[in-house]
């Protein structure tokens, strides 16, 4: 497993990470994990040097699980949260502002079982938060109390990913993007990122399950994406492996994409995930072009925007 130095700090974080909202809800076709499902992932985690775990206030109580497992289990885990969702929009002060963070940090290391934060993230991009200069002074005194290290918010859009970034890079650690082999729309701000210091997280890399699924599956609105599947199913045939694995490839040896957020079923699921990697040829790999997969098209890559899906 690939490991890198996150954003000039003292964590190691391994190029796949592990989301973690199945072992507290029911997710899509995934249901929700005992405790005893959440160890054996874990301990699978462990064994193959998987460090970076993605979970949330809002995932049920998969923080409490993984806090039972940290407790109990020697692992070298570097915890991702994320900010219980804020709901009223109409009297963001500095003071509700931080009762409401301060106390979904406080809960957060109750469950996890934790003295500090690792990484801290904000799930909700809308203005009225990532505008508000008094949101930036919160996650600031948060540092400054030594309850997290660092900082990322999960954005969709480049625009508000570029005002964060101009606005208040010195609060921000990193972004949590959705990239994957069609929608590489990230690549334009890289050198940006890079000066800056601002790391990357990525998710979405199968955009939704329209990469590796079979071109007889795909709705009818998303049909324009059918060129794109084929060239690179003919790419995976050359390569003799699958679509999902090629996809998986892709962005683990992306050279500024940090992590890759997984979701598993089960300890082999991981696994297998985990092994993709061993039928590549690294050198060979990244001598491919893959810039005519890349999508312009915003509503084929943007899974929001889907009709009926």
């Amino acid at each position: 497993m690939l490991m890198n130095n996150f954003k000039n700090s003292k964590y190691d974080i391994s190029k796949f990470g592990l989301g973690t909202v199945q072992f507290g809800l029911d997710y899509g076709f995934t249901k929700r994990k005992t405790q005893e499902e959440v160890n054996s992932i874990l301990k699978t985690a462990v064994d193959n040097d998987i460090t970076l775990i993605d979970t949330a206030r809002e995932y049920g109580d998969s923080e409490e699980k993984i806090g039972n497992f940290i407790e109990n289990y020697k692992n070298n885990f570097v915890i991702a949260t994320k900010i219980s969702l804020i709901d009223d929009f109409d009297n963001l002060t500095y003071k509700t502002l931080k009762n409401n963070i301060y106390a979904s940090v406080e809960e957060s290391l109750e469950k996890l079982k934790l003295n500090k934060i690792p990484i801290l993230q904000l799930h909700q991009t809308v203005d009225e938060i990532y505008k508000n200069i008094d949101f930036w002074t919160v996650i600031n005194q948060l540092k400054e109390d030594k309850l997290i290290d660092l900082f990322g918010v999960s954005v969709y859009e480049i625009s508000e990913t570029k005002f964060i970034m101009n606005n208040y890079t010195g609060y921000i650690d990193f972004f949590q993007i959705p990239y994957n082999i069609f929608d590489r729309r990230f690549d334009d701000i890289q050198c940006d990122l890079e000066y800056n210091h601002i790391g990357l997280i990525s998710r979405s890399t199968f955009l939704k399950g329209i990469i590796p699924c079979s071109i007889c599956n795909v709705p009818e609105n998303l049909k324009d994406i059918k060129p794109f599947k084929l060239e690179l199913s003919s790419l995976a045939d050359e390569l003799n492996v699958s679509v999902a694995e090629l996809a998986s490839a892709f962005v683990y040896y992306n050279n500024y994409i940090n992590s890759t957020i997984l979701g598993v079923d089960s300890p082999k699921e991981l696994d297998d995930n985990i092994k993709i990697i061993e039928k590549f040829d690294k050198n060979e790999f990244e001598s491919i072009d893959f810039d005519k997969f890349k999508i312009n098209n915003d509503y084929l890559i943007d899974p929001r925007k889907w009709n009926d899906f």
